[in-house]
């Protein structure tokens, strides 16, 4: 579940690269992952609530989101453990591109 591995439904560097070379005078394309340190899972819940999960709490009924934060925020246990002081780290990829025509 951590997200550093590279989503398959995303383009890969290379693909913008390909498809803005051609565009650019220049283009400095680079890769990183931040690290996070959250207090917990409900750090990170909190942290996805303004974002990743609106549309799915949208979707449910107000007497349902419970649940699912719950089931969410046990999976996010067992993907993010708790570091020796109790926090955890959340990885946070990022891709940054910079092309100049």
């Amino acid at each position: 579940m951590p997200v550093a591995a590279e989503r398959e439904d995303l383009p890969k560097p290379g693909d913008y690269y390909d498809r803005l070379r051609p565009l650019c005078a220049r283009i400095d394309i680079w890769h990183t992952i931040y690290n996070h340190v959250m207090d917990g899972p409900e750090a990170i819940i909190e942290w996805f609530k303004g974002s990743a999960l609106r549309p799915y709490l949208a979707a449910l009924a107000a007497d349902r989101r419970g649940d699912f934060l719950g089931a969410y925020g046990a999976r996010l246990a067992k993907a993010y453990p708790a570091r020796f002081d109790g926090k955890v780290l959340l990885q946070f990829p990022r891709l940054f591109i910079v092309a100049v025509r």
